[in-house]
């Protein structure tokens, strides 16, 4: 475990995220050097997106509910506590729409470095999106380091991503907890985040976007369960 305290926040990274962040940067492919530091590079900036991701939650958390809030990261993702901040249900939905505001904020802050770095708004654009379809023309490398090129698209592509998975009407993804505050059954929450999943597993599979299809299925297994417990239990939010 690693642990250290940024903002006053007390973070712990679970060796499992390294692991994860290596398979999803094809670490186990690399053939030579720039392979190998691509991969690196891939690895650190889905490590600062999601750290910037989690501190978001914790450090608006805080700001609205005082407490004292701590991150958790593993596996592919992490977890932000902080049981004794005192928030509103509105209060805790725009704490947990700071998460995905803050991974965003990444993307979109090196986007402009970017711009500034090729110095051109166009080009830049163009660079980003045939980056994230694995589209990169020779004289591009050629002209600008590719290593630096690497880091930039990477920290774009994963906040990018990133977001968009968190904001999926999924419980407990950070967009089904923004339907959990917004709703007041427990039943229809978990009800949608079901249907949702099973029909982004099905999509994910036919794509052959295998990892991400078994997430999805992980998540309707739990929410399923949910559901359930929801029908012969409580039905509303409190």
């Amino acid at each position: 475990m690693i642990r250290f305290t940024l903002f006053g926040v007390q973070v712990s990274i679970h060796p499992t995220l390294w692991l994860t962040l290596a398979i999803l940067g094809r670490a186990y492919m690399v053939s030579n050097l720039v392979e190998l530091m691509s991969a690196l590079l891939f690895i650190i900036a889905a490590f600062v997106v999601l750290l910037m991701h989690e501190m978001g939650h914790a450090l608006v958390g805080r700001r609205l509910g005082g407490g004292a809030p701590s991150v958790y990261l593993a596996w592919l993702g992490g977890d932000c506590t902080n049981e004794t901040a005192r928030l509103t249900r509105m209060q805790g939905v725009v704490m947990t729409a700071a998460g995905p505001l803050a991974s965003l904020a990444v993307g979109l802050v090196t986007y402009l470095i970017l711009c500034l770095y090729v110095g051109d708004f166009g080009l830049a654009s163009v660079l980003s999106v045939g980056f994230a379809f694995g589209v990169m023309p020779a004289e591009v490398l050629m002209a600008y380091p590719p290593l630096a090129m690497f880091f930039f698209f990477y920290l774009i592509e994963v906040s990018f991503w990133w977001t968009i998975l968190n904001m999926l009407p999924i419980f407990p993804l950070d967009g089904g907890q923004i339907m959990q505050g917004l709703m007041k059954s427990r039943v229809q929450m978990h009800a949608i985040s079901l249907t949702v999943a099973i029909v982004l597993s099905l999509a994910f599979a036919v794509l052959g976007l295998w990892l991400l299809s078994i997430f999805m299925i992980l998540l309707a297994v739990l929410n399923h369960k949910f559901y359930q417990e929801s029908r012969h239990g409580g039905t509303d939010f409190h």
